[in-house]
């Protein structure tokens, strides 16, 4: 039996060393093997968290451009109630100008006319002198006596001119 060895031959001592890792770079090889391995798990999770971050992103800015267009719409209200209240203001101030000249007016066409228990009509008293003109013609039938028939013909001779 004849026994050969390897170690004996230069050319397998030779492609032994070509071909032997020490320990060393075969524990750096598998921790190489296993960083790659790791780093595709995290990449992959990483991948996965971009994804999710899109997608939240392109949620968030869907909301946004509603909310833009949201705001557009109350802003664009808001302006036309703006422009309808101007022009409310203007035509009560118009009005008022108006209710103003009709007061000066019927003061004026009843300054001689005096109301039971009243003083003579002025700015002052002008609400209650009103009041008690509308409830007279309101309850005609209280006031039936010929005094009164003569106070209601000389209201209304009195007031016959004003243009409302």
């Amino acid at each position: 039996y004849l026994f050969f060895s390897l170690s004996g031959c230069p050319r397998a001592t030779f492609a032994g060393k070509k071909g032997k890792l020490s320990g060393d770079e075969i524990l750096n090889t598998k921790f190489k093997t296993s960083d790659v391995l790791e780093n595709d798990e995290e990449i992959k999770q990483l991948n996965k968290e971009i994804s999710e971050l899109n997608e939240s992103n392109s949620e968030m800015e869907a909301a946004m451009v509603k909310l833009q267009s949201q705001i557009s719409t109350m802003e664009k209200n808001l302006k036309n109630i703006e422009e309808e209240n101007k022009i409310i203001e203007e035509q009560n101030e118009a009005l008022f100008l108006e209710l103003s000249g009709l007061s000066q007016a019927l003061i004026q066409s009843l300054a001689n006319i005096r109301l039971p228990h009243m003083e003579p009509i002025s700015e002052q008293n002008f609400d209650a002198y009103v009041n008690t003109l509308t409830d007279m013609y309101t309850n005609q039938e209280c006031y039936q006596n010929p005094e009164n028939k003569d106070l209601l013909e000389s209201i209304k001779q009195a007031v016959k001119g004003i243009q409302v």
